[in-house]
């Protein structure tokens, strides 16, 4: 099958909701009222696409619950620390300060140093993570930890061996050899360790790597060249491919699949169920069906779905957040979402309609068409979670809003407050002893601090559901 009509036909499914989906969680959601999260981790989670999609999540699905996050990634850490400080220096300033309830980490890819399993960086490995979460639980008392086993290296669409060819690094002319594996069979390892770790100390331990080469798989089956496009250059997933790693924490934490589920019987004029909706004004004229929907949640704006999203956005994309254009489907996305079970195991808007009399009709939400679907689709469930809805642009609103805020930190602290402290200007400061060094990072820290809280009171006005007018208009002939 030619991959273009594939990716129609992935995407078709996704919008007609015609894939099986998980049960709803049973469990009360992982995070509290309240709570402050801290993302933990090197490049991939400096990267901020994991980050912002499970905040955007967040706050969409729960727009009353008030939780403050913050993305410590650090490009090239290991556990030990790397360019931003030692360890004990990057938890105390990036960790620790924030005061979180919740701290997921994420640790492996560079620790391991891109070489056949070595077991003097393993002991490194293992004494540094333990000495972390010793150190998160003696400062931060009752702290939830949840460590990450590490997402992928790209032993899927490459054939795994040594040495490693990556962007960065020169070929050079050492012979390959094949017989230590690839390079994620070392993460795997590692991730072993921290399932271990989990289960010892009793933390919540979330797989990135298993659903994500699950989905490399299926993919490259498909088309290899969409499926190097999940993890480019072999290390940093885009913004696409970690949509899996986002599913798979919100999953670990419980998180609720439907937006809205709503049902209808035409004839009886009647609401026969509701979820996370309340309905008034239902009424039918002239085989025509109309009604006012408040919802209790937005459906998931997907960061890359309906656009083009740089691997790496780094400073120069900081008044730039996500521009999704409804006439585009980013076919790599797509697939992402249709062989994960994104859109069916976390958003799941549901409106079915029985009983309606004429064979196809037309949705309208505030006056605009939706589009054209038969009795029959709607009498099985549309899922408009996927469709640009209004409910759908206010939600791309919030996710804006939550892109200025991770932005606006990632300045102040990555771009500003870390080089002041460990460089001044180019020189070798000590903040303790140099006052006027001292003073500009505290106003910077403060200053930082004041902004993300007027961004968060916008995220928070921003994600409040609205009333809407729905419209099925017959379509004759």
């Amino acid at each position: 099958m030619k991959t273009g009509k594939y990716v129609v036909v992935a995407f078709m499914l996704i919008l007609t909701g015609l894939v099986p989906v998980a049960g709803a969680a049973a469990r009360p959601f992982f995070l509290k009222n309240g709570d402050r999260v801290c993302f933990y981790g090197d490049s991939i989670t400096e990267q901020r696409f994991y980050p912002a999609e499970v905040q955007t999540y967040v706050l969409t699905r729960f727009p009353n619950l008030h939780v403050r996050f913050v993305d410590a990634g650090v490009g090239g850490d290991r556990v030990t620390g790397g360019w931003a400080g030692p360890i004990n220096l990057r938890l105390k300033r990036d960790v620790f300060s924030f005061k979180p309830d919740v701290v997921t980490i994420m640790l492996g890819m560079n620790d391991a140093g891109y070489q056949p399993f070595n077991q003097a960086l393993f002991n490194v490995y293992r004494k540094g993570y333990e000495h972390i979460i010793a150190a998160l639980r003696k400062h931060l008392p009752g702290v939830r930890i949840v460590v990450i086993v590490p997402s992928p290296f790209d032993d899927v669409t490459f054939k795994p061996g040594f040495p490693l060819h990556l962007p960065w690094t020169h070929p050079g002319t050492a012979k390959r050899n094949d017989s230590h594996g690839g390079y994620n069979d070392v993460l795997l390892r590692y991730g072993a360790f921290v399932r271990r770790l989990a289960a010892r100390d009793h933390l919540l331990c979330v797989d990135f790597n298993t659903p994500m080469v699950d989905v490399l798989k299926k993919i490259d089956k498909v088309n290899k060249s969409l499926a190097r496009q999940v993890i480019p250059g072999r290390v940093h997933p885009g913004a696409a491919g970690q949509m899996v790693m986002a599913l798979a924490l919100l999953k670990a934490w419980g998180a609720p699949a439907t937006v809205t589920r709503l049902s209808i019987n035409a004839a009886l004029d009647k609401v026969t169920h509701a979820v996370n909706t309340r309905i008034t004004g239902l009424k039918s004229t002239g085989g025509n069906l109309s009604w006012t929907e408040l919802d209790g949640s937005l459906p998931m704006p997907v960061l890359g779905l309906h656009e083009n999203w740089p691997q790496f956005p780094i400073f120069a994309r900081y008044f730039l957040p996500p521009q999704p254009n409804p006439k585009y489907t980013n076919p790599v996305a797509a697939l992402i979402d249709h062989f994960s079970g994104f859109t069916h195991q976390l958003d799941r808007e549901m409106l079915t309609v029985k009983a309606l009399t004429a064979s196809r009709y037309r949705l309208l939400i505030d006056g605009k068409s939706l589009g054209e679907f038969s009795a029959r689709q709607l009498a099985r469930g549309v899922n408009l979670s996927r469709y640009f809805t209004p409910m759908l642009y206010q939600a791309y609103q919030v996710s804006n809003i939550v892109w200025e805020e991770i932005q606006t930190h990632f300045v102040a602290w990555h771009g500003v407050q870390t080089p002041l402290e460990n460089f001044g200007f180019n020189l070798p400061v000590n903040t303790e002893n140099d006052p006027a060094v001292a003073s500009g990072v505290r106003r910077v820290v403060q200053d930082m601090d004041r902004i993300q809280k007027a961004i968060s009171t916008r995220e928070y006005q921003a994600d409040q559901p609205r009333p809407h007018h729905f419209q099925l208009v017959r379509v004759r002939g």
